[in-house]
């Protein structure tokens, strides 16, 4: 007869249920330590995103158009950092909520097995029963078993003991079985509830994401109207002096280089060119530029002149030059000659159509034969000081270029 029900009830000793509790505290210990590290993490990562999120704001006002160059640029890099950061914290959300789902499929899977499980035993303990009911031992049969040596005396007890001790096997089974259940149904639930939970994390990190790349690209956009303006201004400088240019250019070739890395949203109708019209042009000076504003530049020009500055420079420029610039280096598509941001082009090069001197209405200007390239130079101390009086602005990232609008 199998005797390996009752053997294995025979190792159940004190000694291996204390290694039992132990080994399961130590389980109980660890899995509380993972959990509790886990919400640390969490709580540390979020931290981070909330810091990253406050510096890209502050960024975020960092004036594109008219900052210096080292605060473009460091503006630009906390931008991409938090973008970075967000996205890194959505891929970290999704990735926990997978791990929650699986485990609670797992788990359920589980269940479901000991779920037929039990069924199996309560099965067998109603036969059991079944059959202790409708066949009770006969007086004959304890009568059978009355022993007239001490071997019979041996194998009666060891019959009675393997009925006895297999009833008492199965619902010991049964037992643990439902046991394991709850724990099964337990862990997850509990395992639905965290990916919930961290699916929501999820959708806001996605949130957070979407929000920190709009302020990116906005930012960017800015950065890159920036680019066309100083670019094209270098493209024309250096027909008249080449180092100043070439320094214009380096600049924000290296300016471009960082704002590459912000993706464009390509339009997604039909690209068309945009319409400039041909202003009536007025030369004063050898300064061309719009005739709507030819009076104010010559009174500002005798106006200077009486206060001892001799202004020079160029005002309207063509964007003949600028298109086969940008065929040349962009494309020879309606968007890549149009539209594609200057930091696209091998080298940078602008988009034409987006300078104020392509309408008459801006000036770059020289003081007594030299570019004003910078804010100590006596053309611009007096610019700043007069300029105004005769509608013209400065674009403080640039201190040699005036125009009716700043821009």
């Amino acid at each position: 007869m199998d005797q390996f029900p009752r053997a294995v009830r025979s190792t159940r000793r004190p000694g291996s249920l204390l290694i039992g509790a132990l080994v399961l505290g130590l389980l109980l210990a660890l899995t509380s330590s993972s959990i509790t590290a886990g919400a640390d993490l969490t709580d540390a990562r979020n931290r981070r995103s909330a810091v990253r999120a406050q510096q890209a704001q502050v960024a975020s006002q960092v004036d594109a158009l008219e900052g210096d160059q080292a605060s473009v640029m460091a503006a630009l890099a906390v931008l991409d950092e938090n973008v970075r950061g967000q996205q890194a914290a959505m891929i970290d959300a999704r990735r926990q909520a997978e791990s929650s789902r699986i485990e609670a499929e797992q788990a359920e899977a589980e269940a479901e097995r000991t779920a037929a499980e039990i069924d199996r035993l309560r099965a067998r303990v109603a036969a059991y029963a079944v059959s202790a009911y409708m066949s009770p031992p006969s007086e004959d049969l304890f009568r059978s078993f009355e022993s007239s040596t001490a071997q019979q005396d041996a194998n009666r007890r060891a019959f009675l003991d393997l009925r006895s001790g297999t009833d008492a096997d199965a619902i010991d089974q049964l037992r643990a079985a439902r046991r394991r259940l709850e724990d099964q149904v337990t862990r997850a639930q509990d395992a639905r509830a965290r990916a919930e939970a961290q699916m929501r994390a999820a959708s806001a990190a996605l949130e957070s994401l979407t929000a920190a790349q709009s302020v990116q690209q906005r930012f960017a956009e800015q950065v890159r109207i920036r680019l066309d303006e100083r670019l094209s201004d270098a493209a024309y400088l250096a027909r008249l002096d080449a180092g100043f240019a070439a320094q214009i250019a380096a600049e924000e070739q290296q300016l471009a280089g960082v704002v590459s890395n912000v993706p464009v949203t390509p339009p997604t109708g039909p690209v068309t060119p945009p319409v400039i019209d041909r202003p009536g042009l007025s030369t004063v000076g050898g300064i061309t530029v719009a005739s709507s504003i030819a009076e104010q530049l010559r009174q500002l020009l005798a106006a200077a002149a009486a206060d001892g500055i001799r202004l020079g420079g160029y005002g309207y420029r063509d964007n003949a030059a600028q298109i086969q610039l940008r065929r040349q280096n962009c494309g020879t598509s309606d968007y890549a000659i149009w539209y594609m941001p200057a930091d696209a082009c091998r080298p940078p090069t602008a988009r034409p159509g987006f300078s104020m001197h392509e309408r008459g209405l801006a000036i770059d200007f020289q003081a007594n034969g030299s570019f004003i390239n910078s804010r100590s130079n006596p053309g611009y101390l007096w610019l700043a000081a007069n300029a105004g009086r005769f509608g013209f602005s400065n674009l403080p990232s640039e201190p040699w270029h005036w125009s009716t609008s700043g821009s």
